[in-house]
């Protein structure tokens, strides 16, 4: 025993000598062949630590990590693609600072030709304890002559959120630039950017180029292997990066980082990269991520550059918006993205086309058409024996030929974008492999085609001077994204062919923009949260609140920057913007409105942005602005002519709604514009006769036999609460409130929902399974029976072509008599056509809706003509006028449409059809008409004056003359007379434009305003 104990004693003192003995070694090589860098940056027990890792070094595949909670260590040999090994190791992490040192020898192991690299990674939850020794007085007094608004106090906060080591990689007036982007980050979204040469560098420790960039809200997790990746790429090195996180706990962080970069083959970046490709991608790594295949084949291979790569996945959603519609299974977004994957030769050939089209500088026209055609040959050539995927394969990229070919102009070459934007030519739409006319009728004037940070977006508008609303959609789950993306452009076009015909009684056209927003942008965003700063349940709701309003005005904002880039123009149609072939050439004016997720904060910064980069129609680029602008749920425009259809169809089913009891059940909640303003609406005029007995919002679902409190709806109007809020005490017997937001576990892999219930004069708390509150949920609304039901809010096709069945009772009849459509696409048209023909009385939302579409215009003109501060000094005045006008418009339209369908049993929506039809042909003739000639006819200027709101009338008439553009004028004449024509004559009356100039003066409905 005494022996074995002394053996083993002795092999352990030989393996302690033996690691004593190799670790001296080493820490004496780290000290001789390091940079001295290293050991500033490295404590010394870290460089212990690189030490003894060297020391198994061989037997780890020369590749080394050592992990600490918040940062880590990694040695590795050095390599072109080094960084990128090392950076794919901490995908997941936040990096606040990274910085790599190579030896200056192989290190002492046999057969290595390789240097050693160190690399010191700190992650966003680090926290540094040294000491910052920077002049603050100093930099205070250079940033103050450039941001008067700066304090000291804030600079302080500034660079207390800097890391020592961050810092120190800046030079005095370095960090003043630093700082100064910093400030415009704040503002903007695009990258802020700031590049150095150092030309006649001595000394090849520093970098040939100097990156300092600032961003708004960067990815803290992948982030920088992403920028790792692309500058391998490019051919480049990063000879050392540091970054810090200003804000990091809020949503509106910015990212500071500085880059040094040199050859991959040891000289200038410059001599080795295309510099200005390579800047061009790098601002647009945060907006063009995901689609892996994509990057894996085409540009991780180099056949095309990054730049390319981010066309092609545009290319992918465009082409899938085309022939979805055909067959969503056979045209789904994996099938398309595998058809530009399967060739790739064909794919790169569509990107050599756009670059001969659009490329600022070498752009040829003659050289693409030849290129396309070509193409287009060998696509047809192809042939792999199997004809269900070629032919598949063969309309997905001749549909992507024909994006290059029916763009007329794009952002795609600016420099710095926070999204691609494509004016695409709408007759592409009549190559489409399927019956154009059957799914989209009539072609648009124009389309906008947008792709940026997870989100895609379209704006299509039916006349050239055009107004609408801008939508945004934000599935909650990745399933409900999948179906909503099937359908995005098919809502864009519905909602604005709907406003085309909602619009006849204004002087522009129809118009829609649609967002469209991935639900799972900041998942990973929320992980980094959790680790770094362990937060409350009730701080990780703010966080997540704040990171989906942030992803929503960050979508916003760059769906109008690139949209504007392609808008804004000289008077001639020469753009403002650099760096854009333009097919199109000609000026393109357009209105938005609010619409879903448009808040006012939004509102007022897109206002805002066109006033500031000169867009022509400035302020009034988009409507209802707070102060200056008119709130359409304040004002409940929209609400006011819904309420005119439900009173005159009431009336026309033999029920006086002023006197006699009726019934209604209503689709969306007191906290929303529509349904929450004819609640209002209600009890306002009708509060003795109205018997509301349902309501089906985001928030549940309620029903009262004995109707629903007018009262209690309307302060939870007031209160902008959903119906969730209603004292389930006071409903009747019989009565039930289900409460969708109040959950509990039933098992692992199921919940209840609380539903309240009034039984035998008692309320009980029902809690349902998932079934049966799905069922109660979707159903209540439409089987409850009532005189009319009004959908006042609601997706587009909540009743469809396979679920009108559920507005019928058991006997098959219908469970309203009349549908007055308050909520846009509620209905499809077959379902609308499937209940008209079971007797069902329907007012179409181009009808019902209108009101706020008339309100909007009248506040595009009275921006024109009115400063802001007048328009608010006179708001009243004016909104009285104008709320008379929305009245006006809908009883017009109203009579004339219940009587026609008195006369000929046409169904109601065919009538509603036909006459904004006829006015839409009227007015349209008339512009054509109006168009060569000036407006000096005191006729024609009279009914200019007479469509405006007495006041402007009375006390601007000649502003409305002089500052109103011609085109819009002659839009305002033409469909002032064509409305008061048809609304006065009926449809029967059909004169040709020689017949209707003669009896213009005669007509006292034109000449009387």
């Amino acid at each position: 025993m005494f022996h074995e104990d002394m053996v083993g004693n002795k092999q352990l003192q030989e393996a302690i000598e033996n690691e004593s003995r190799k670790f001296e070694e080493c820490y004496l090589w780290l000290e001789k062949h390091m940079p001295p860098k290293f050991f500033l940056e490295a404590s010394h027990d870290n460089i212990l630590l690189v030490a003894h890792a060297m020391i198994g070094f061989s037997l780890q595949n020369y590749f080394s990590q050592i992990n600490f909670k918040d940062n880590a260590i990694t040695l590795c040999l050095d390599s072109a693609d080094a960084d990128l090994r090392i950076l794919s190791c901490f995908s997941m992490h936040g990096i606040k600072n990274y910085r790599a040192f190579v030896s200056d020898v192989p290190p002492p192991f046999p057969g290595i030709k390789s240097n050693l690299r160190i690399a010191l990674v700190f992650f966003t939850e680090y926290v540094e304890t040294e000491k910052k020794v920077v002049n603050e007085n100093e930099i205070f007094t250079e940033i103050k002559k450039k941001n008067p608004l700066i304090t000291a106090e804030k600079l302080h906060g500034l660079i207390e959120s800097m890391s020592p080591r961050f810092l120190r990689s800046f030079t005095i007036d370095r960090l003043l630039s630093a700082l100064e982007l910093f400030f415009y980050a704040k503002k903007e979204a695009p990258c802020q950017i700031e590049v150095t040469y150092n030309r006649d560098r001595k000394d090849k420790t520093i970098p040939s180029m100097q990156i300092v960039l600032a961003w708004k809200n960067a990815p803290k997790y992948n982030f920088l292997y992403r920028i790792a990746k692309t500058i391998y790429r490019h051919q480049l090195l990063m000879s050392k990066v540091n970054a810090a996180y200003i804000d990091m706990e809020s949503s509106q962080n910015v990212l500071l980082m500085s880059l040094g970069l040199d050859g991959m083959n040891g000289g200038a970046a410059w001599d080795e990269a295309d510099i200005e490709d390579f800047l061009q991608e790098l601002v647009t790594i945060k907006y063009f991520e995901g689609q892996e295949n994509i990057e894996t084949i085409f540009v991780d291979t180099k056949l095309v550059s990054g730049n390319m790569g981010n066309l092609i996945k545009s290319i992918a959603s465009y082409v899938h918006q085309v022939l979805v519609h055909q067959d969503p299974n056979l045209y789904s977004f994996a099938h398309v993205e595998e058809a530009l994957c399967r060739h790739p030769e064909l794919t790169v050939k569509i990107c050599e086309a756009f670059e001969e089209k659009f490329h600022p500088e070498k752009h040829n026209l003659k050289k693409y058409q030849k290129k396309a055609a070509a193409f287009l040959t060998l696509v047809d050539q192809l042939d792999t024996g199997h004809e269900v995927n070629d032919t598949r394969r063969k309309n997905i990229l001749k549909q992507a030929i024909n994006f290059v070919e029916y763009t007329l102009k794009t952002n795609f070459y600016r420099k710095n974008k926070t999204a691609f934007c494509f004016r695409l030519d709408p007759k592409y739409l009549d190559l489409v492999p399927f019956e154009r006319k059957e799914k989209f009728p009539e072609l648009p004037f124009a389309i906008f085609f947008m792709k940026g940070r997870r989100f895609i977006g379209f704006h299509i508008r039916f006349k050239d001077l055009s107004r609408g609303g801008l939508r945004t959609v934000t599935p909650e789950k990745m399933e409900q994204y999948f179906a909503e993306r099937n359908n995005v452009f098919a809502e864009c076009y519905n909602l604005a062919y709907t406003q085309q015909k909602k619009n006849k009684d204004i002087p522009e056209g129809g118009a829609k923009g649609v967002i469209l927003i991935e639900p799972e942008t900041f998942i990973h965003e929320e992980a980094i949260y959790k680790a770094e700063f362990n937060p409350s349940e009730d701080e990780l709701k703010n966080f997540r609140k704040d990171q989906k309003l942030n992803i929503l005005y960050e979508s916003q904002c760059s769906y109008i920057e690139s949209f504007v880039s392609l808008l804004n123009c000289e008077d001639d149609g020469t753009l403002k913007a650099k760096h854009i072939v333009d097919y199109y050439k000609k000026p393109e004016y357009v209105y938005l409105g609010p619409d879903e997720n448009m808040h006012n904060v939004m509102i007022e910064w897109i206002s805002e942005y066109s006033k500031y980069y000169g867009y022509k129609p400035g302020s009034s680029f988009i409507s209802s602005k707070p102060g200056a602008g008119i709130n359409h749920k304040e004002y409940g425009v929209t609400s006011l002519g819904v309420n005119v259809y439900v009173e005159e169809v009431l009336k026309y089913l033999g029920i006086d709604p002023k006197k006699e009891p009726f019934t209604i059940k209503m689709s969306g909640g007191p906290d929303g514009d529509v349904a929450g303003n004819e609640m209002l609406n209600l009890y306002k005029f009708y509060p003795k006769t109205a018997k509301l007995l349902t309501i089906t919002d985001v928030s549940g679902t309620i029903f009262d036999p004995e109707g629903l409190d007018l009262k209690i709806l309307t302060d939870l109007f007031y209160q902008v609460k959903p119906i969730r809020f209603y004292p389930p005490e006071k409903l009747s017997e019989g009565g039930f409130l289900l409460d969708l937001r109040t959950k509990k576990e039933q098992t692992a892999y199921a919940q209840q929902t609380l539903c309240y219930r009034k039984q035998e004069g008692k309320l009980i708390e029902d809690w349902l399974i998932g079934n049966e509150m799905n069922h109660l949920y979707r159903h209540n609304v439409l089987q409850v029976k009532t005189d009319i039901f009004v959908p006042g809010g609601g997706r587009p096709r909540t009743l469809n072509d396979t679920n009108y069945k559920d507005f019928l009772d058991a006997t098959a009849n219908p469970t309203s008599r009349a549908i007055v459509e308050g909520a846009n696409l509620y209905l499809t048209p077959w379902a609308r056509r499937s209940l008209e023909k079971l007797g069902v009385l329907i007012v179409k939302d181009s009808s019902a809706n209108k009101g706020g579409v008339i309100c909007s215009s009248f506040e595009v003109l009275c921006g024109l003509v009115l400063s802001e501060e007048e328009f608010v000094k006179h708001k009243s005045t004016l909104m009285k006028e104008i709320l008379a006008i929305i009245q006006n418009r809908a009883e017009c339209e109203a009579k004339l449409l219940l009587s026609t369908y008195d006369r000929t049993k046409a169904f109601l929506t065919e009538i509603s059809d036909s006459i904004s039809e006829r006015i839409n042909s009227y007015t349209y003739e008339l512009l054509d008409h109006f168009t060569p000639r000036p407006i000096t006819d005191e006729i024609l200027l009279r009914c200019l004056l007479n469509y405006c709101p007495p006041f402007i009338r009375k006390n601007y008439a000649d502003r409305v003359i002089n500052n109103i553009p011609e085109i819009h004028k002659k839009a305002i004449i033409s469909c002032y007379i064509a409305c008061r024509l048809v609304y006065s004559r009926g449809l029967e009356w059909a004169p040709t434009v020689a017949d209707i100039l003669p009896l213009i003066s005669n007509d006292p409905q034109i000449m009387n305003p």
